[in-house]
């Protein structure tokens, strides 16, 4: 329960304090007085944005504070406790938020330094705030499937199907990426295979080039070869005039002088040494003149491969030696297109997988929904019977794609459809529910709500838009009935509602110092009935409007019945 408010330079106030009842709180004044600077201090204790522009102007910060008593709430406490957050008194709660211009802005919960997600995890469970931002939630359609999974308490659900359906949004869009670039890599592939095979076929040998030259020339020059080589032979060896024979000779007219000086002993070894490597140089030339012989059809293979070569070298290389390297290079581009197709492969079969899987959750989402769906039409048809709006009828449509197609929240569209008036067909509530009936139906949604998640402050913010007359009071017997079982409090221009509270406070302004401040009272029997017939009349207030504030007073007190 939010038992104390205290707000520092914030806006246009400079220093205020509001002390709540535990039961129904009103907060009237006049348009623009400050009622919804108060509203937006209490969003920043539910977690709301700080920025420096709502610092009063010349001051250096702003700080706004609420305490709570926690004594009933003890899975609270549990929760301070397990956080290092607990208070000296155990049933306080303390929040203090500090906005700077300087932007050090600090939450301090208990007197301890805090950070936005715990105090938002904490305090949404003590109060919630109900104002124009609901309203536009329900005549947004599109908002009314997170309404209904938040009151089934699907998002637990929901979170864990969008977490599939994110992944096989990812594959999805790998997977067409990876498509697009298939049929030019198969392009590229293609060429790649016709230029390995082309290289692999050629059967390249590193230096080959240079010996294919060499043995071109010996062919070509084959003749010279064969006649200069028997030529050389037949003086060394055959002919009648050889050299190995006249030199043989010499060698043993040598030998005879031997007997005679041993000195000639050496000139015989070296001549016997010369003419053993004569007749090896003359048979080597001999067998080489018998081996080479013109060949036409020779030629025509070598200068063939010769032409390989170079066409391969001009394609691919300077060289053989590059050729062979831009053949291993290619090989590997190869194997990586080829991975690429098992990647497709495997991307197709995870896509697969998680896009059944993302159906198999969206339909449980469905059936869920359909289930909650009933038990919310019922509920709202209570409620909205108990604002005075008998025979209505509820329906929450839910609606899927011919396709059923999945979108992040699963494959459903979920639209309220109201029909206010018996016999009437249902119909979107955002085309046909008028201001009145709206409100209603915002109150009985937010009453709803704060029974399932057992919130014990309620506060709304101009809930009576676009009612009045007997509408108004039955949306203040409402709150009434709901101020038994949760605090509240009720922003209202409407004296209908505002005569049901148990303390009422007045906001208004005033120039002070050349400065707009805006000021909170605690209203007394008197002065609350000053304000219902300004409520009721504007400005002047006359006997006859102070009549009828009284009586409306009067007639409450009398058969109120509050606990």
């Amino acid at each position: 329960m939010l038992t104390d408010l205290q707000i520092k330079n914030f806006a246009i106030i400079d220093d205020l304090h509001i002390s709540f009842s535990p039961e129904f709180t009103i907060l009237s004044g006049e348009t623009g007085a400050g009622k919804s600077i108060i509203i937006g201090a209490l969003n920043l204790i539910l977690g709301g944005r700080a920025t420096g522009d709502l610092i009063r102007t010349g001051e250096n910060e702003a700080v706004v504070e609420a305490l709570f008593d926690i004594a009933s709430d003890e899975p609270l406490r549990n929760g301070l406790a397990e956080k290092g957050l607990s208070s000296v008194d155990n049933h306080a709660f303390l929040v203090k938020r500090t906005i700077s211009r300087e932007g050090k802005n600090k939450i301090i919960i208990n007197g301890n330094l805090a950070t936005l997600t715990i105090l938002t995890e904490i305090t949404e469970s003590l109060l919630t705030i109900s104002g124009q931002h609901e309203h536009q939630e329900l005549l947004r359609p599109q908002s009314h499937i997170d309404i209904l999974d938040n009151y089934g308490g699907l998002l637990p659900f929901r979170t864990q199907y969008q977490q599939t359906f994110q992944k096989m949004r990812d594959l999805k869009e790998e997977l067409e990426k990876v498509k697009a670039k298939k049929d030019e890599e198969e392009k590229e592939q293609e060429l790649l295979n016709f230029q390995w095979q082309e290289i692999e076929d050629a059967r390249l040998v590193p230096g080959e080039e240079e010996e294919l030259k060499k043995e071109k020339k010996i062919v070509q020059n084959s003749g010279e070869l064969i006649k200069t080589t028997r030529q050389i032979y037949e003086n060394i060896y055959g002919g009648e005039n050889a050299i190995i024979p006249q030199l043989t000779k010499n060698v043993r007219d040598l030998k005879e002088l031997t007997v005679i000086d041993s000195r000639m002993d050496s000139y015989v070894e070296t001549l016997e040494s010369v003419l053993i490597q004569l007749e090896d140089i003359s048979i080597s030339l001999r067998n080489y003149s018998q081996k080479i012989h013109f060949d036409p059809q020779g030629i025509e293979e070598i200068e063939g491969r010769l032409d390989t070569l170079h066409r391969l070298k001009r394609k691919y290389g300077k060289n053989i030696e590059e050729v062979l390297e831009l053949q291993k290079k290619i090989a590997l581009k190869i194997k990586h297109l080829s991975q690429q197709k098992d990647y497709l492969s495997d991307l197709e079969q995870k896509y697969k997988a998680a896009s059944k899987e993302a159906a198999l959750q969206a339909e449980n989402l469905s059936v869920k929904r359909e289930k909650i769906a009933s038990h919310l039409r019922t509920k709202i048809e209570k409620e909205l019977e108990s604002l005075d709006m008998q025979g209505i009828k509820f329906c929450v449509d839910i609606t899927q794609s011919k396709t059923g197609d999945l979108h992040e929240k699963g494959r459903d569209r979920v639209e309220f459809l109201i029909s206010p008036n018996i016999g009437e067909k249902l119909r979107p509530l955002a085309r046909i529910a008028s201001g009145g009936e709206l409100s209603r139906v915002m109150l009985a949604f937010k009453n709803i709500f704060a029974q399932q998640k057992e919130v014990s402050t309620l506060i709304f913010d101009e809930v009576d838009s676009g009612i009045g007359g007997a509408t108004a009071e039955v949306v203040g017997q409402k709150l009434d009935e709901i101020s038994r079982y949760y605090q509240t409090i009720c922003i209202t221009h409407l004296p209908q509602i505002a005569c049901y509270g148990d303390s009422h406070y007045l906001i208004s302004k005033k120039i002070e110092n050349g400065r707009t401040k805006t000021m909170v009272t605690l209203l007394n029997s008197e002065k609350r009935m000053d304000e219902i017939a300004r409520m009721l009349g504007g400005t002047e207030i006359t006997t006859k409007t102070r009549t009828l504030a009284q009586e409306m007073l009067g007639g409450l007190k009398k058969g109120k019945g509050r606990k």
